[in-house]
């Protein structure tokens, strides 16, 4: 089997709208079952290339399954899933800055909660191009030049940033535990206008979307330290005590932590990398 991974930061022309680049490849001998891995949800929109094989997707609370897109534009997540990936697995993945996806696509966020999109439906037929390219580079720093041309491209179509664009990324900064009202002095909006802004950039409250980011801190902490318990994890990351952690564990994943560990023991070799890295 062949496993790679690497993390890119972005082109300095493009880091105030995209967070990073990453790109994993995955091969396995043809004889062997389709591998699959437990995918949290992470406070991060994305656009997610797929040259080769295209996972299937399944959530596990609703047991939905579906087939993504070669190009696939990914919303607001607050629930896991389960990918199960083809023997050629190759990911290139543009995750984006807080709020940059509505920006771009004008489409406010909570029509996309768990949704993914077809990105050739949504960017037009030259997405094709991109996929092309991508299928046919001979290595991870040509396509993330190929990705970074794709958002070159798009540049223009993404609408300046106001208040609120600037304030959203302290909850990430803080791990979910800024309060609500000093970002909204911050932003120098009322409550109200807070709030619908908000679920216009993020598809979720600023409440919610908070303890998305923390379970999301905590998930990666986890899942890249096996070594450490889930007490330390809540600990680490400012949760009261560990029974708060799984209630967050129970929103999300409709699981318990001792399951998503067994899980992250059977394929160590597929981590999931995201918005705090």
């Amino acid at each position: 089997m062949i496993n790679k991974q690497l993390f890119f930061a972005p082109h300095p022309a493009l880091c105030h709208i995209v967070n990073n680049i990453m790109i994993g490849h995955t091969v396995t001998d043809d004889s062997q079952i389709h591998l699959s891995f437990q995918f949290p949800p992470l406070p991060e929109h994305s656009i997610l290339f797929y040259p080769h094989d295209i996972p299937i997707v399944q959530d596990v609370i609703t047991s939905q399954v579906q087939t993504l897109y070669a190009c696939t534009v990914t919303g607001p997540q607050s629930e896991r899933t389960v990918l199960a990936l083809g023997h050629n697995h190759l990911m290139i993945k543009i995750g984006f800055q807080p709020g940059v996806l509505y920006r771009l696509l004008g489409q406010p966020m909570h029509l996309m909660l768990q949704q993914d999109y077809d990105g050739e439906a949504v960017f037009g037929s030259g997405v094709r191009l991109t996929i092309d390219e991508l299928a046919n580079a001979q290595d991870f720093m040509t396509m993330k030049n190929i990705v970074e041309k794709f958002m070159f491209f798009n540049l223009t179509k993404i609408k300046k940033p106001v208040s609120i664009d600037y304030v959203i990324p302290e909850i990430i900064k803080h791990g979910g535990m800024l309060k609500i009202d000093t970002l909204v002095k911050q932003a120098n909006m009322s409550n109200r206008q807070f709030e619908r802004a908000f679920k216009d950039r993020m598809g979720v409250s600023p409440k919610f979307y908070s303890r998305l980011v923390r379970f999301g801190k905590a998930w990666l902490l986890k899942e890249n330290n096996p070594g450490i318990t889930w007490t330390e994890v809540a600990y680490e990351c400012n949760y009261f005590d560990q029974m708060h952690l799984i209630r967050d564990f129970k929103t999300f994943t409709n699981t318990n932590p001792k399951d998503i560990s067994n899980s992250f023991e059977r394929q160590p070799f597929l981590l999931v990398k995201g918005i705090f890295h």
